[in-house]
């Protein structure tokens, strides 16, 4: 099937394209994209920061524990 898409012979149903957009967020925000919902693609987009920011607080949070344990305090 996937073959026959990039060939141009058919494009996916629609169920296909619930398959590709549940395990893709670039064809999820490529069909937001596309049909003009940027509205809804800069929510995604804002949560998606969101949790990335917070992963990296918890690893510079990790990070500083280490460090405190392996250290003694200066001073």
């Amino acid at each position: 099937a996937v073959k026959n898409w990039f060939e141009g012979k058919n494009g996916p149903n629609g169920e296909n394209l619930v398959e590709l957009v549940r395990h893709s967020d670039e064809v999820l925000e490529a069909l937001l994209w596309m049909a003009d919902r940027e509205d809804i693609l800069a929510a995604k987009l804002l949560v998606d920061a969101r949790d990335n920011l917070v992963e990296m607080l918890e690893i510079i949070d990790q990070l500083q524990s280490d460090n405190s344990d392996a250290d003694p305090p200066k001073g």
